[in-house]
């Protein structure tokens, strides 16, 4: 296939190095090892071994004492998911190389059976072949590119409303953080979309918002429901979790067409407005792609920043030695601060694993996957491996200072850690969900010396979470 043979682009941050095309020939003509197996039960392959561990919610860890026994390359069905793991980033380069135009990915059963179900058509994280291609071509123009003034003017109105709310707590722990992180997500989102007049739509939006974010966690908690008892199952049997999960994505769906079309009524001159001037997108269209954009914003970007703050708490050296670079610097330059959020993410990916379904075979540097496989990248494996990083399991900002020849103080192998993923598929909002962070950070810093009570051990409930609550104390300079 054509694809086989295409040039591999490999990042290093910001350098871009090439595979030539007979370097990538050898590798496809090499013979190839067979894929270790994980034998299991005939149905439901290794499920009783995983809830052994501890269930889904400790897949990650599950997962990587299986590469530790098997490799970087191997097979096991879990359940109803047959899949291919690799944890190697020389393979996660080869198979982003070759995952052609139309990359395929796989989404929660629950939401798609959902969808199916009610005939609800969604928006670009939905989307397969020329379809996503369209659309994703046209909000990689307006997406990812920099971050103009009026965008951060309108951020800092909302992380600023936010500080003020948490001053009334000094000296005390932050009594509702992800609830209130989950809403600053949405009000971040809401102030892309429309630009400098969210100052003045602000509190008629308030009630939208906190509405929506509410609705937003609702269906991510019940999602996670699923990992006991399939979706499918669930609906056969009408019970309360898919009846419940059903009420969740009717009212975040509804909350979010509402808001919506209250947006697309006020004249910004934020991403919607944007959208709105591109000829060839319906308007039923362009509210299906906002719908999932405020949706999806809410959930990634409120844990990712707890993570961050969470870590800061727990590290009052650093936390104070970015207090100071902050004093001289302006938080989008702040050298250190993006060192930090790198590190943060490297420690606690908010995507733990990645996935693919390749349409034609796939050559890894000692494996060949077999065309439609379900391949799975394991991200936390790889961001926690001594082999690519130095102390993997300590909080070293440092790793990410910049010596010669492109190359990283205690970081081995760049690739081994994607937090916005990488190719065609990778994060439509990456740049903005990173400067928001950057600027809750750098906001949160310069008001509060902050301190985390407890440490929280890593769970999964689809995206990285805490395994209980995170209590941070907060005290005003």
């Amino acid at each position: 296939m054509a694809n086989r043979y295409c040039s591999l682009v490999l990042v290093n941050s910001t350098k871009k190095r090439f595979m030539s095309t007979s370097s990538l020939k050898t590798i496809i003509t090499e013979s190839k090892k067979e894929i270790p197996i994980v034998k299991g039960l005939p149905l439901v392959g290794t499920m009783f071994s995983i809830l052994a561990a501890g269930g889904g919610r400790k897949l990650h860890e599950y997962i990587d004492k299986r590469h530790q026994k098997y490799g970087s390359v191997f097979r096991e069905k879990l359940g109803s998911v047959d899949a291919i793991w690799i944890s190697n980033p020389l393979d996660m380069k080869l198979l982003f190389a070759q995952e052609g135009k139309f990359p395929k990915h796989i989404l929660p059963e629950a939401w798609l059976l959902y969808n199916d179900t009610y005939g609800q058509k969604r928006g670009l994280y939905f989307m397969n072949g020329k379809e996503w291609w369209k659309y994703r071509q046209i909000f990689n123009k307006v997406m990812l590119k920099d971050l103009n003034v009026n965008f951060i003017k309108s951020y800092k109105i909302v992380i600023n409303d936010l500080l003020n709310e948490w001053e009334l707590s000094n000296g005390q722990v932050i009594p509702n953080l992800i609830a209130d992180l989950y809403k600053i997500s949405i009000s971040f989102m809401v102030a892309h979309l429309v630009g400098r007049v969210y100052d003045e739509c602000k509190n008629d939006l308030s009630n939208d918002i906190n509405c929506l974010a509410q609705c937003i966690q609702k269906v991510f908690q019940c999602t996670v429901k699923f990992t006991v008892i399939p979706a499918k199952t669930s609906k056969l049997l009408k019970l309360n979790i898919w009846n419940d999960f059903v009420i969740a994505v009717d009212n975040s769906i509804e909350s979010a067409n509402n808001l919506v079309s209250k947006l697309m009524s006020l004249n910004g001159d934020g991403l919607l407005n944007s959208v709105l001037n591109v000829h060839d997108i319906p308007i039923d269209m362009i509210k299906r792609l906002m719908i999932d954009f405020i949706i999806a914003a809410g959930d990634t970007t409120a844990y990712s920043t707890q993570w961050s703050l969470y870590t800061l708490g727990l590290h009052k050296s650093i936390q104070n030695n970015l207090r100071h670079n902050l004093l001289e610097t302006d938080f989008l330059e702040c050298d250190y601060l993006n060192n930090i959020l790198k590190e943060v993410l490297r420690m606690y990916p908010l995507a733990p694993f990645f996935t693919r379904i390749p349409s034609s075979d796939i050559f890894l540097t000692d494996h060949k996957i077999p065309a439609n496989s379900l391949v799975i990248m394991s991200m936390f494996t790889s961001s926690r491996n001594g082999k690519y990083f130095n102390s993997p399991n300590e909080f070293i900002p440092d790793r990410w200072n910049r010596l010669k020849y492109n190359k990283y103080n205690g970081v081995n192998e760049p690739f081994a850690t994607l937090p916005y993923g990488f190719g065609a598929r990778s994060c439509i909002g990456q740049k903005m969900a990173h400067v928001q962070m950057c600027l809750t950070l750098s906001e949160c810093i310069k008001r509060f010396n902050i301190h985390t009570m407890q440490p929280v051990e890593i769970a999964l409930d689809l995206i990285t979470v805490p395994d209980d609550q995170i209590n941070i104390k907060i005290h005003k300079l």
